[in-house]
């Protein structure tokens, strides 16, 4: 008996259906290999060389929170960043080689935007306000680190001097070499901005005089 297209899905949603309500599919084979999309209620997605089917979660009574509806729009803006690497050879290529296992370049795309860096120690033990002195950073991401930016400040918050520390495999860490002297730079604070490859950027704020060499 041939069937039409029509009546091939319908025969593939009713099975997949019945099957999902007590677990999930994750096969792969010549129906739904590469194949990601929806059809009615049921979900496809491509991991790696397998095909994964769920069905479409039921929002419709649900109250969401002020984080939660943060989250979700950071999550579509996150699909938006996805969909722009898809269509960029060099970013594919960039995040196909951090793929692992199942993941896709869409996975790793989106777990790279969801992820902010983090600046996890601004090392102020070698500044004391002199031309050529250091302020070592330490940054991560999940992925890359794409840039730090030190800003030297005056105790009134006006800008001395700014500038892009450099990444220096020998000491571990980032380094930014002040450029010129710094008048009363005790008195002064030193801002870091850290930003990856989908452009998150975080902040961190420090006073000087409040700060203290790593133990």
């Amino acid at each position: 008996m041939d069937l039409s297209l029509a009546q091939f899905l319908k025969i593939i949603y009713i099975a997949a259906s019945f099957l999902i309500r007590y677990t999930m599919i994750n096969k792969d084979n010549l129906i739904t290999q590469g194949y990601s999309g929806r059809i009615g209620n049921l979900i496809f997605r491509s991991w790696g060389k397998r095909t994964v089917i769920s069905m479409t979660p039921d929002y419709s009574n649900r109250k969401w929170s002020k984080a939660q509806k943060e989250n979700r729009m950071r999550f579509r803006e996150a699909m938006a960043y996805s969909r722009k690497t898809l269509a960029d050879p060099e970013m594919r290529k960039y995040y196909g080689k951090r793929a692992k296992g199942m993941q896709t370049v869409w996975n790793v795309a989106v777990a790279d935007y969801m992820k902010k860096p983090e600046v996890r120690e601004v090392d102020l033990s070698r500044y004391k306000g002199k031309k050529g002195d250091l302020i070592r950073v330490n940054a991560y991401d999940n992925y890359c680190v794409a840039a730090v930016i030190v800003t030297i400040l005056t105790a009134q918050g006006l800008e001395i001097e700014s500038g892009l520390a450099v990444n220096s495999l020998r000491e571990g860490c980032w380094i930014y070499k002040v450029m010129a002297p710094i008048p009363e730079w005790e008195k002064g604070r030193i801002v870091v901005r850290v930003t990856d490859s989908p452009g998150n950027t975080v902040k961190s704020v420090m006073t000087i005089k409040d700060a203290s060499p790593p133990g």
